[in-house]
């Protein structure tokens, strides 16, 4: 009898969704990680030099992913240049869920309101792009990029640089929503019902049956126990003493 193949079951829909950042792809939307040790993109908007890091990303426990990401104004040899942030929530399901931008002028930080956003994504396949709330994630950028710079202007910058810095930071939105991907765990594997029981059976050694003609003897409980030679010579003794 030939024993039954075990099949497998791909659990699809087991799979787990997360989010991932491709940070490669923005620091080459920027030009390339080529400044400071590779770990950051230099760069011109509207004619002003910045810089942008690496973002710095954190997995939370159901998927989702804070991202910040630090972007310098560059002013020159002898000025301090002014820094910013620009910080984005995404829920596992790829739906962007918050996000606010800062920015730093001279020890001055002016912050943009928080502002969140209920919409649910439509990237639903592996790989796909975080495109299903691109018309609400552009919303809310503008949300935060307009109250950010309306708080710049409140502050009386004239310098080109500062002017233009919280359109700089909408540049970098932009370019890094795009990298923000859904991704799924590859589906597992596992037995049909039938797989464990054969896989229990080809464990277990075969019972070898008597060859063909032979009878097959078998004894169940123990085997009687042999009296002592002493004995039975002791019960012989008295009948060959009767007459």
């Amino acid at each position: 009898m030939k024993r039954p193949i075990a099949l497998l079951i791909l659990l699809t829909a087991a799979a787990h969704a997360g989010v991932e950042v491709d940070i490669d792809q923005f620091g080459e939307s920027l030009g390339g990680w080529t400044k400071e040790g590779k770990k950051a993109a230099e760069y011109k908007f509207s004619e002003t030099d910045y810089r942008t890091y690496k973002p710095e990303v954190t997995t939370a426990p159901d998927g989702g992913v804070f991202i910040s990401v630090r972007v310098d104004h560059l002013r020159g040899l002898f000025s301090a240049d002014d820094h910013a942030s620009i910080e984005m929530s995404f829920g596992p399901d790829g739906t962007l869920l918050s996000s606010q931008a800062a920015i730093s002028i001279q020890e001055r930080r002016i912050s943009s309101d928080l502002f969140r956003s209920g919409g649910q994504s439509a990237a639903k396949a592996a790989g796909d792009l975080v495109g299903g709330t691109a018309e609400k994630a552009a919303k809310l950028g503008s949300n935060v990029f307009a109250s950010l710079a309306s708080k710049v202007l409140r502050e009386n910058v004239t310098e080109p640089g500062r002017i233009a810095y919280p359109a700089a930071l909408r540049h970098n939105y932009n370019l890094l929503y795009q990298c923000v991907k859904v991704t799924k765990d590859p589906p597992k594997a596992l037995p049909v019902e039938g797989e464990t029981a054969a896989a229990k059976k080809t464990e277990e050694p075969e019972k070898k049956s008597a060859p063909e003609g032979m009878l097959e003897v078998r004894t169940f409980g123990e085997a009687p126990k042999e009296e002592p030679k002493d004995s039975k010579e002791a019960k012989k003794e008295p009948e060959a003493a009767k007459p």
